[in-house]
């Protein structure tokens, strides 16, 4: 069972954090346990959610405070009155999770990184006014059995073929694929880098069973066309740019193409642009602002960097270009939102990902 540790996964098909978790899902063919007391399994994931940074130092998650906790108990008293059940506050809720882990024997591991002494971070929340069912947690017990956890990263699938890319890559995704994501990770930044930066470990990881990397997909270029080529560039010709952008991208390609000796290159299109009006969470802005440049210029910018793949990819041996679908737009030619993640984000909904192609 794959569970999430503190953070429920949602039970819904357009969460963006629950596709990462479904993705693994389908890696180890293991069910996802979403809100499951899961103590008494013999085997357990947790993948501890798309946000969670290694070597965190807190626990992301909101607790009631000490007014809160007093305005609860309160309408507790009020719900014992009528005979109705008593609510939980987050103290309490979050215990509960805590909880499993005292009661866990069975094997556990990791996702993607090493698993955090959740222990040693919950007793950090300890407040005088907190309920007890939090303070008597063993936070020892709970960093013991963390401790005891196995580490399983993407690399460790040991696959012939990866897909490579920023956080637009879970939604091209293929089931046969392991998946090196890269959130905030812009194209030039990732070619000025190197791509063997990160196909190294997972060409070296496939030839333990194989012969290395055979299949690669790479999904780049939806943040340079979002933040940087119109704001760098504002009042250049865009089209040129995005062309010298591409031709480095395709250089890239065919050097690791011939230093893996891969035999297969995928080049994922990158998406239509969305209406202006579409509000955006803080995380998703650069240097304060959403997007820069128009509508207009940005799609110019997009149709050009999706035209000059694709007639490369036609042109060169062992290319293909994957496009969205043409339903993705809507009458006015924009990324419809109905196939974005609700209810803020720059992203294609879990509902729509091409995992199947």
């Amino acid at each position: 069972m794959i569970v999430s540790p503190i953070n429920n996964h949602a039970n819904r098909l357009y969460s963006h954090r629950t596709g990462w978790a479904r993705m693994w899902s389908k890696c180890l063919d293991v069910e996802l346990g979403f809100n499951a007391d899961w103590s008494k399994e013999n085997k357990v994931y947790l993948e501890h959610g798309m946000e969670w940074k290694e070597g965190a130092k807190s626990i992301n998650y909101f607790l009631a405070s000490e007014k809160q906790l007093q305005e609860l108990a309160e309408e507790n008293k009020q719900r014992t009155a009528a005979g109705k059940p008593l609510k939980k506050s987050s103290w309490e809720k979050l215990a509960d999770k805590a909880r499993m882990f005292e009661n866990f024997e069975g094997e556990l591991f990791s996702l993607d990184i090493d698993c955090p002494m959740y222990g040693t971070l919950l007793k950090t929340r300890i407040k005088p006014w907190i309920p007890d069912a939090f303070k008597n947690l063993d936070f020892d017990k709970i960093d013991e059995v963390c401790r005891k956890s196995t580490t399983i990263r993407q690399v460790d699938m040991r696959r012939e073929s990866v897909v490579l890319g920023d956080s637009h890559s879970l939604s091209a995704w293929h089931p046969e694929s392991a998946l090196c994501r890269n959130d905030g990770q812009t194209l030039n930044g990732a070619i000025n880098k190197g791509f063997e930066t990160w196909l190294a470990p997972f060409d070296m990881a496939a030839r333990i069973e194989g012969t290395g990397i055979q299949k690669l997909r790479t999904y780049f270029g939806n943040i340079d066309i979002r933040h940087h080529i119109c704001r760098l560039h504002e009042g250049s010709d865009i089209v040129a740019e995005v062309r010298t952008i591409v031709k480095r991208y395709f250089s890239e390609l065919e050097r690791v193409k011939e230093l893996y000796g891969i035999e297969q290159i995928e080049v994922v299109a990158a998406i239509p642009i969305e209406n202006v009006s579409r509000k955006l969470p803080k995380t998703g802005y650069y240097k304060g602002k959403p997007y820069w440049g128009s509508w207009q210029d940005r799609t110019i910018a997009s149709n050009t960097f999706n035209a000059v793949c694709k007639a490369l990819c036609a042109r060169l041996n062992g290319y293909q270009f994957i496009e969205w679908p043409d339903s993705f737009r809507n009458e006015d030619n924009e990324l419809d939102f109905a196939f974005m993640e609700r209810p803020q984000s720059v992203h294609i909904s879990p509902e729509h990902y091409l995992w199947s192609i």
